[in-house]
Order: C-alpha cells, then sequence, then structure tokens
C-alpha cells in the first residue's frame, strides 16, 4: 500500500481547502518527524523489554565507541528517510501553488495566500479604492483642510504590490525557499502594500494651502513713481512645511490609517531684504536723472526721463544666493508713443527729380530728387532703451530710405540717352485765348516720363483742364459743333504729341482724328490727318477721348515740350533701339459735298437773335501708313492712318421766338 502526503489526499481547488491543507500538511510533517525519530533513537525514559535488556547485557562488555559505532548506521538511515520525505512533501507544496500566492501572505492588511495575482489584484484593488477616497485631516488657524489621498497625489500601485507578493519564497536559492516554508508555517508574512505619491499633484495642494494661509514672505522690491525710486520693506511669513507634511502623509499611507492633526509650519523667510537693494537703488535712480537726447537729419529732440519710466518695469531677483534687479522697458508701449510723437517730424515720401535734355550733357537733373523717409518706430524704441537703461547716450532716429523712381544720383538707370523724334505744329492765326491754353498745356505736359512697357497718357499727362490751372475759355468743337469752352486749342498740343510718337516708333495705343479738317494743322509741310482731338466730357475720365502711345523701349521716355511761337515744339528722348519709321501710301480723296445747314435754338440768346456761327466745309478723306523697320531693315509693324473730315453747310444760333427765321432749310 501506498501512502499518500496529506497534499494528494486533500484534492485543494479553492484558496480556503488550500488553507486547511497547509495546515494538514504542517501536523503530517510533525508526524513523519516523531515517527522517525523513534525508529533510530533509544528511548531516553525506558529501560525496554527484555530484549532490551538482554541486549544491554550483551553489550555491557562492549566499550561506548563499539556501542556508537553499531547504532551509526540506523542513524543515517532515519535522518535520509526524514529528508526524502520533507522533499517530497516541499515538492508539492510547491506544485499546489504554482500560480497561487504561498499561504499566509498579507499585503499590507489584505490576506492574498492561496490566490491568483488576479484575484489578489481584484482584492487590493478594492481595499486600495478605500485608501485613495480616505481623508487627511489638518488643521491651522481656525481653517481645516481634508484632502482625499488621491488629491493629494497618492495611488496605489497594485500590480507591484501583487508582484512582490507572489515572488515571496520563490528565489533561486533553495535554502531560502526551504526556510519561507517553515516561515510560513509560524506565522503570516507580511508584504508591504505598494503606495506612490505625485510630487506634482502634492505640491500643488501646497501651493493652495499656502494661498489659503496668506501669510507668505514678502521680499523687499524697488518701486519707481515718475522719477522717485523707494523701497518696499521685507516681511516673514508662514508656510506648510512640506518635508513634515509629506512624511506625515507617507506614514499614512504606510500605516493604512487616517490622519488628524495641526498643519505643519514653518516660518519663511523673505529672500530679499531692504538692505541688499539699496546700491540697486541709486542705480535706478541714476538711470531716472536724466533725459535722453535723440536726432535726425540735423535736428534734435529731447526725451525726458519721466516720460521714459512710465515703460520702466523695476523686478527684483534673487539668483545663486544674491538678490538683484531687473531692469526692462515695455518697448511695444514705447513704440506707440514714439510712432504718434516723431512720425510727423520724420516721414515722407520720395521726391522725384525734374529731369530734362540737355544738348551738351544728356539727361539732366532741374530738380533733385529727395529719399523717402520712413520711422522705424519699433528699432527707435529699442535704441531708446539701451541708452537710457545704460550711458544715455545720444540715439540717432532710425529709418527706412526709400529711394525715389527718378533718382537724380541715378540718373544713367533711365536709360534715356537719344533724341527718338521731334514734332512740331504750327499755331500762327489763332486767338489770345488759343495761344494762352496752348501754353499752359505745353507746360503742363513738359518733362513728362514713360516708364518701360507704360502706356502714354495725354489726358494724364496735363490732368484735367480747369480754369485753376491757367486755362481760359476759347473755340473748340464738341458733339460736332463749333463752340467755346475752357481750354479750347488744347488739340494743338495733342497733336504736336502724335506727330513726335509717329516719327519715333512707337505703337499708337489710342487716336482720334478731328471732326472737320483744320487747315492750320497742315502748315510747315505737314499734309491733312496728321492731327490728333482730345476730349474732356463729363466727369468719367474713362468716357474722355485720349491720345496715347505704348513705350515698346528697354528704357524710360522723356516727353518735352515748349513754344517758340508760333511753333509748338515736342522732342521724345529714350534709348534708340535702332528701329526706322518710314512714311508712305500718302492719299488725299476728293472732295466731298457736305452742305447741310443747321440752325440752333439756344434758350439764353436775347429775343430777336440770329447768328451765324460756322460757314460752309467742304468734306475730305486722307490717309497714309507708317512702315517701322528695325535694326536690320525688316519691318515689324505697319499701320494705315485714315481720317473721314466731314462736311457742313452755314450753321445758325436763333433765339427761341426767332426759331425756323434763319434761313437753314
Amino acid at each position: 500500500m501506498v501512502q499518500r502526503t496529506p497534499v494528494q489526499q486533500s484534492g485543494l481547488q479553492t484558496p480556503e481547502s488550500m488553507g486547511r491543507a497547509a495546515e494538514q500538511l504542517k501536523d503530517w510533517y510533525g508526524a513523519a518527524a516523531a515517527r522517525i525519530r523513534r525508529s533510530v533513537l533509544p528511548d531516553p525514559d525506558h529501560t525496554g523489554g527484555p530484549a532490551i535488556r538482554s541486549s544491554t547485557t550483551a553489550l555491557a562488555g562492549r566499550t561506548v565507541g563499539q556501542h556508537a559505532l553499531a547504532f551509526l548506521p540506523r542513524l543515517l538511515v532515519g535522518v535520509a528517510a526524514l529528508l526524502f520525505v520533507l522533499a517530497i512533501g516541499l515538492f508539492a507544496f510547491r506544485l499546489m501553488y504554482n500560480d497561487r500566492i504561498y499561504p499566509s501572505v498579507v499585503v499590507g492588511d489584505v490576506p492574498v495566500g492561496g490566490l491568483t495575482a488576479q484575484q489578489a489584484e481584484a482584492r487590493i484593488e478594492e481595499r486600495a479604492g478605500e485608501l485613495e477616497r480616505g481623508t487627511i485631516t489638518f488643521a491651522y488657524g481656525g481653517k481645516t483642510w481634508t484632502p482625499t489621498l488621491s488629491q493629494l497625489g497618492a495611488t496605489v500601485e497594485t500590480e507591484r504590490s501583487v508582484s512582490q507578493a507572489y515572488l515571496l519564497g520563490r528565489n533561486d536559492d533553495a535554502a531560502s525557499r526551504f526556510a519561507f516554508t517553515g516561515d510560513i508555517l509560524r506565522g503570516d508574512q507580511l508584504v508591504s502594500l505598494r503606495t506612490r505619491v505625485d510630487p506634482i499633484a502634492l505640491n500643488a495642494w501646497f501651493d493652495q494651502v499656502d494661498r489659503d494661509l496668506d501669510q507668505s514672505a514678502v521680499n523687499a522690491e524697488i518701486k519707481v513713481d515718475g522719477t522717485d525710486v523707494t523701497i518696499s520693506p521685507d516681511a516673514t511669513g508662514i508656510i506648510v512645511d512640506r518635508n513634515v507634511a509629506t512624511d506625515t502623509i507617507l506614514a499614512s499611507l504606510t500605516a493604512l490609517t487616517p490622519v488628524q492633526g495641526e498643519l505643519p509650519t514653518v516660518i519663511a523667510e523673505p529672500q530679499i531684504r531692504a538692505a541688499d537693494l539699496e546700491p540697486m537703488r541709486d542705480d535706478v535712480q541714476e538711470a531716472l536723472s536724466k533725459p535722453i537726447r535723440v536726432q535726425f537729419e540735423g535736428q534734435s529732440w529731447r526725451i525726458e526721463a519721466e516720460t521714459l519710466s512710465r515703460f520702466l518695469s523695476v523686478n527684483s531677483t534673487y539668483t545663486d544666493g544674491k538678490a538683484g534687479v531687473d531692469l526692462a522697458v515695455d518697448q511695444k508701449a514705447l513704440s506707440a508713443v514714439l510712432r504718434e510723437q516723431f512720425t510727423g517730424e520724420i516721414n515722407r515720401s520720395p521726391v522725384d527729380a525734374q529731369v530734362a535734355w540737355s544738348d551738351s550733357d544728356g539727361l539732366i537733373a532741374l530738380e533733385p530728387s529727395t529719399d523717402g523717409i520712413t520711422l522705424k518706430s519699433t528699432e527707435f524704441a529699442r535704441v531708446l532703451s539701451e541708452s537710457f537703461l545704460d550711458d544715455h547716450q545720444r540715439v540717432n532716429i532710425p529709418v527706412v530710405v526709400t529711394k525715389p523712381e527718378i533718382d537724380s544720383n541715378n540718373l544713367a538707370a533711365l536709360q534715356i540717352t537719344d533724341r527718338l523724334a521731334r514734332g512740331d505744329s504750327n499755331y500762327d492765326g489763332g486767338s489770345d485765348e488759343r495761344n494762352t491754353n496752348i501754353g499752359v498745356g505745353v507746360g503742363l505736359l513738359n518733362g513728362t516720363l514713360v516708364r518701360p512697357g507704360e502706356v502714354f497718357s495725354f489726358n494724364s499727362a496735363i490732368g484735367e483742364i480747369t480754369a485753376d490751372k491757367g486755362y481760359v475759355e476759347a473755340s473748340v468743337v464738341v458733339a460736332e459743333r463749333s463752340g467755346r469752352d475752357i481750354g479750347g486749342g488744347i488739340c494743338q498740343v495733342s497733336t504736336t504729341v502724335f506727330r513726335a510718337a509717329l516719327l519715333a516708333g512707337m505703337p499708337i495705343a489710342e487716336w482720334h482724328p478731328h471732326t472737320y479738317r483744320i487747315k492750320g494743322y497742315e502748315r510747315d509741310g505737314w499734309g491733312p490727318g496728321y492731327d490728333a482731338s482730345i476730349l474732356q466730357w463729363g466727369s468719367d475720365p474713362a468716357q474722355w477721348g485720349d491720345f496715347k502711345f505704348e513705350n515698346t523701349t528697354d528704357g524710360w521716355l522723356l516727353v518735352e515740350s515748349w513754344t517758340t511761337f508760333p511753333h509748338v515744339i515736342v522732342n521724345i528722348y529714350g534709348k534708340d533701339m535702332g528701329t526706322t519709321v518710314e512714311i508712305t501710301d500718302t492719299f488725299q480723296g476728293e472732295v466731298i459735298q457736305e452742305y447741310d445747314d443747321v440752325e440752333v435754338v439756344k434758350e439764353d440768346l436775347p429775343a430777336g437773335t440770329v447768328r451765324q456761327t460756322e460757314y460752309p466745309m467742304q468734306g475730305y478723306e486722307a490717309a497714309f501708313v507708317r512702315v517701322l523697320k528695325d535694326k536690320d531693315g525688316k519691318v515689324i509693324a505697319e499701320r494705315e492712318f485714315y481720317t473721314h473730315f466731314k462736311g457742313r453747310g452755314n450753321v445758325y444760333e436763333v433765339s427761341p421766338d426767332m426759331q425756323g427765321q434763319s434761313g437753314a432749310g
């Protein structure tokens, strides 16, 4: 018959049955040891039966040594048997608890012996929840704080606690494992509940308590009011003794018991004493004792220290055991004030040079250009702040310089090197008013510059025709009728520009011939059709009749105009691209008879008025072709300019009462 160990007999399935098995195993080990002792050792309290007495008699004559040698084999057999039994029991014990925590193990105050890791975690999680919801009570000065342990950042590390419990008795040392088996037979084996405190959460709570106490230490500070500098006093305070309070909280976790007591506090000493700031106050006072001079282009301004002190912040510091002071200027706010104060003094737009052509020197500046200036207020605030906080040296006001488009110091950039064409017209025989308007128009046109690729506009060059520019009323043709208006005669100037642009080879972008043939434009060898009219009618310049040409050269163009009675002269200067112009296919048609008389009723004429304002004029057709060739003689553009001059009969103006009595058919 095979004898089973208590483990083999028990058939354990639950933690409770495993506990009972452990007790049975303990009893079985004791009984086995007793049997072995009885089998190998003589009974010290009995003399034994006859066999023993007989044996004793038989041995009486032997020596003590001989007697011991006879007993030794029995002793060794007994010890071996005992060890064998213990080994079998230990093996069965470890096998039974292969995936469970050994019996008699307690984590904190939670028994986990015989439990799997998952079962143990569940028990400890439940206990952890109770602990983390538990409160600690501190009191001070009539105030009480009762934070939970979780609010203080305390948490139970369940997995780590269970892992420590499971590893208990499972190290690699056989002797230690055997010793642990004996330990659990003698009593519970305690494993500390593993906990952790988040220092960030704990210190955040301490910070809040310090705010509740409202007794923090007060550092001395330097105060500035205008140009007055003072030192505010320092003062001691009372704050939480964080080391002691932390130890108290950790002790509560270790003991698994709530804590209630006086809030530990310490006296908080100020880091910065008033005496520490005395030398620095003198430095600040020195900075506020002087104004700063700023300058630009020979002008100088004085900025008072009291003005700058509005933007000064003084912060006391404590670094490496030493008190100090940081002085800083609110440069953003200072920049806004400087911008408001100095923009009008400093800023200006660039002014182009006024240029002209000299036959001996080429392009020259009649009036020099002026650089544009823009205040750099942010940079101004920076350099002013540096001077204020340092040596109070003069400050040059920083600016952005914008070069004019027409820079008198760099006229070569315009590439105006040659006279490209000359246009002229004869205005002899006109009225004084017409001559005046021609002079005004020529003066406004003179010096006009045209960028590369830009389209020249005659209306843009002279501006709106108004009396305040010097124009006067003179004869005009409006809506196919002759009359009088401000600026009459200005077409003499536009006609001359047309002739110069035509001969310079510039593409003509907009051109309107006159309605009626004006023979005065045909003097000095110019045939009919070489004229250009313009019309400024209404308030929208986009609707005006204009003369335009395009600058297709690589450089700028200069349009110069003047009068040498009775001639209007227009020269165009620029970069010679090597092109040539030919006028071909000149055409002058037969006279066109258009003699319808016209009567115009005018409400403002006195009663009984009949007056003739225009006389019969024959219609006429004229045309010519401009051929443009490149420097190699290749034709690059060709255009016909055709004009149909209308004819007309007599024109009469009458008062309303004389309507139909002028004789106009």
